[in-house]
């Protein structure tokens, strides 16, 4: 037997290295499949563009704090103001701060036609934007 396997020119180590044709086939398939059921998210928000301030415009701007007491008193950066001139000193704290923002903090139990004129009155001088705060109770 012997001489069989040497007339041919084989050994019978040649013979047992396995046929890697499957194995390689099914490789592909998995890739297939993962590819196929593979799903991309993506995150869902909001795209906000920030502008980019130079620090010395960043530096002067100051806030312009607007308080509603529960009767209806305003307040601008601590100081009392009459209804009828809140337009004149919201313009003039604007000049001073540098800000075309307000911030408006009301009292719970403020009406809220107080907020509302504040607010228009404030959209009527210039103001371009209005945050609100609100106080939680410890």
């Amino acid at each position: 037997m012997a001489r069989h396997r040497q007339e041919h020119g084989k050994s019978f180590a040649d013979d047992t290295e396995p046929d890697l044709t499957p194995l390689i086939d099914c490789v592909f398939l998995l890739l297939v499949f993962f590819m196929v059921t593979t799903v991309f998210l993506q995150a869902k928000g909001l795209d906000v563009d920030l502008p980019a301030p130079s620090e010395a415009e960043e530096e002067q701007k100051k806030d312009i704090n607007v308080v509603l007491s529960a009767d209806g008193e305003i307040q601008i950066s601590g100081e009392a103001v009459d209804a009828s001139s809140l337009g004149e000193r919201l313009t003039a704290a604007m000049e001073a701060a540098n800000n075309e923002n307000i911030i408006v903090r009301a009292d719970e139990k403020c009406h809220q036609r107080h907020v509302v004129f504040v607010v228009d009155t404030a959209k009527g001088v210039g103001v371009q934007g209005i945050a609100f705060v609100r106080v939680q109770e410890e």
